[in-house]
């Protein structure tokens, strides 16, 4: 039975996933938890914490709602409460070695529409994250204190490189059919328009800023840290993101993230709050993730009761 022939409608696939998800979203935990041992996290409390779960927890809300303006751009539809379940149970899906658990996920709220389609859009909203990323990182190096010619002027220019290549048509168009080249599939004919990109790629902006100030609130309720360093905080946050990225058989960029900031944040704060601080927002990352994909399964699974007892 070949790929195009292989049913995403299947109840047997459905639980196949979940278990492979619900595996690594285990192993993910037990590495974060496996550090923790080393730390004293008894002077956290729940104020510390709450904000920056609210914060992270909004910003993955706001990364769906662009996300829907995108695939309404390729023309997928399926009902929103359908599409929630499947882009929150996605984020978990991440944990997958490869995120092809991301993708399989991703692929059943629109099983009737093309494969292609949908994975265009994947690839689509992959690029518009680390456009997203990019500009963010550029803001920080904005505001480092420090005369490093390597952060002040050969990374933002890097960066700036790179969106303008992937923001010109022709370029982005062979971005995205190179994906499919690599796994022998027809090259794609329709593209989102660059000012959707921009849209979507803004929106992200919004979701980097939202977490990146959890990041810092996380850091703050260990150290006081002047409001002036958020733009720094955030932008090496996500310079760690992008790291994490490239590397897409870490699950969750689990200890990649962690290491570059290790780096980059001890002239901000000390390296044992970086550690800890670090530590904490991935747990707290995966507890959103975790909130969200289970409040918009039971939303899902009440609609469908109620038009079953309508």
């Amino acid at each position: 039975m070949g790929l195009r022939d292989f049913s995403f409608n299947s109840r047997i696939v459905g639980i196949v996933l979940f278990v492979l998800v619900l595996a690594a979203v285990v192993m993910f935990a037990i590495k974060a938890f496996g550090r923790v041992d080393a730390y004293d996290f008894s002077e956290i409390s729940l104020v510390d914490i709450l904000p920056a779960f609210a914060l992270i927890t909004l910003g993955f809300v706001n990364r769906f709602a662009f996300w829907t303006v995108l695939t309404t751009s390729f023309g997928l539809k399926a009902p929103v409460v359908i599409a929630g379940r499947a882009f929150f149970s996605s984020l978990l899906g991440r944990y997958i070695p490869g995120k092809i658990g991301l993708f399989l996920i991703r692929l059943r709220a629109y099983e009737k529409c093309s494969k292609k389609i949908v994975a265009a859009s994947l690839i689509t909203e992959y690029i518009a994250a680390m456009l997203a990323a990019c500009i963010i990182v550029i803001i920080g190096t904005v505001f480092v204190p420090v005369a490093n010619p390597l952060l002040t002027r050969w990374l933002p220019a890097g960066l700036l490189l790179i969106l303008s290549a992937l923001l010109h048509p022709a370029i982005l168009k062979r971005v995205i059919n190179l994906f499919f080249r690599i796994f022998r599939r027809t090259p794609l004919d329709t593209f989102p328009r660059i000012r959707t990109i921009l849209l979507v790629t803004g929106g992200y902006i919004l979701t980097g800023m939202l977490h990146g100030l959890a990041f810092f609130v996380i850091l703050n309720s260990f150290s006081q840290l002047s409001i002036e360093l958020y733009p720094i905080v955030t932008g090496a946050y996500y310079l760690a993101s992008l790291v994490g990225v490239i590397a897409i058989f870490s699950p969750g960029g689990l200890g990649v993230r962690e290491g570059v900031l290790f780096i980059l944040l001890p002239f901000v704060v000390s390296s044992q709050i970086v550690v800890i601080s670090v530590i904490l927002m991935r747990l707290l990352t995966l507890g959103s993730e975790l909130f969200l994909s289970g409040v918009s399964s039971l939303i899902c699974r009440y609609s469908k009761e109620k038009v079953h007892d309508g």
